[in-house]
């Protein structure tokens, strides 16, 4: 569990070193926005080719494939339900409001955790795949489809399916996917450079956070507590306890059981936050939900981990 408290450690070492720039005045409001446009067009995509075109394909493509699949749509099912029926957001702060309580860090959490906890770092493809080939572009597609309904501009069917492949996220995934389906290795003088910008992913994504958190209001003063709470608990308590449900009924054995338990434990991403910041809807709730379940998550992950 030492491994794991390192991870939670690392992270929040990095998000301090964000609030304190911007303390000093070093960073102000504008630098977050820099800060994630390097992570969401450079920093992620380049980190993600690299990763998914290596890959175990056979966990890509395991039973414990469905679960998470299954797990993840459900909660965001869920959300969605109380959205319409409780909190009524508008269209693009339900796709964040989705993403906050189905989206989990499974970049800078998920791997350290899948190291120290499951002993094998393969674990995570699956989820990777779930979240960055199907959850993520959909997402994406639908918040470019509501900023161009909001500048008035007409976006025909066939327009709108191309939506996904335009985003450099969904772009860096496929290639990497394909590339690893076709056997085929990034060459040397590509995978430098391209694990040189996926290196600036993790770090420019907390440095922003932590920017947010000195310069934005404080965690739930922001107004929608109610909302906040339950994208919380949907996230924290309802996602995991549905993945270990899900891997009694269909039989998983123990090893894949805590995998995909203590993975859908895992707190949402600061990749939710910082598409919030890109599209510049509901970024208060992206940041308190992070906020929230990453503290909440030390316990929950540990806790999972030592029932299951």
């Amino acid at each position: 569990m030492i491994g794991v408290l390192n991870g939670f450690a690392a992270i929040w070492i990095v998000v301090g070193v964000g609030w304190l720039l911007a303390h000093a005045g070093v960073l102000r409001a504008d630098s977050q926005q820099v800060l994630t446009g390097v992570s969401f067009f450079a920093g992620n995509p380049a980190l993600l080719l690299v990763m998914m075109s290596t890959a175990d394909i056979r966990r890509l493509f395991a039973w414990n494939l469905l679960v998470t699949v299954l797990a993840t749509i459900v909660t965001g099912l869920v959300y969605l339900l109380l959205a319409r029926l409780v909190w009524k957001p508008d269209p693009s702060q339900r796709v964040i409001g989705c993403f906050c309580a189905a989206y989990v860090n499974a970049g800078n959490m998920g791997l350290p955790i899948a190291a120290y906890v499951l002993h094998d770092v393969t674990w995570i493809a699956p989820l990777l795949l779930v979240q960055v080939g199907v959850l993520q572009p959909l997402g994406l597609a639908m918040l470019d489809a509501e900023v161009t309904r909001q500048d008035g501009r007409d976006l025909g069917f066939w327009r709108y399916l191309w939506l996904p492949f335009r985003n450099p996220m969904t772009i860096a995934v496929l290639t990497g996917l394909l590339l690893n389906l076709a056997h085929l290795a990034i060459p040397t003088v590509l995978k430098t450079p391209l694990s040189m910008l996926g290196g600036l992913a993790v770090p420019t994504m907390l440095v922003a956070f932590g920017v947010s958190l000195r310069l934005g209001p404080l965690p739930g003063k922001a107004g929608r507590t109610g909302e906040l709470v339950g994208i919380s608990l949907l996230k924290v308590g309802f996602h995991p306890l549905l993945a270990l449900a899900l891997a009694r009924l269909m039989g998983l054995d123990h090893a894949a059981t805590v995998a995909v338990v203590v993975l859908a434990g895992l707190p949402t991403a600061q990749n939710v936050f910082t598409h919030a910041v890109r599209y510049q809807t509901d970024i208060p709730l992206a940041r308190d939900v992070v906020f929230i379940t990453s503290i909440a998550s030390i316990v929950t992950v540990a806790a999972l981990a030592s029932l299951v």
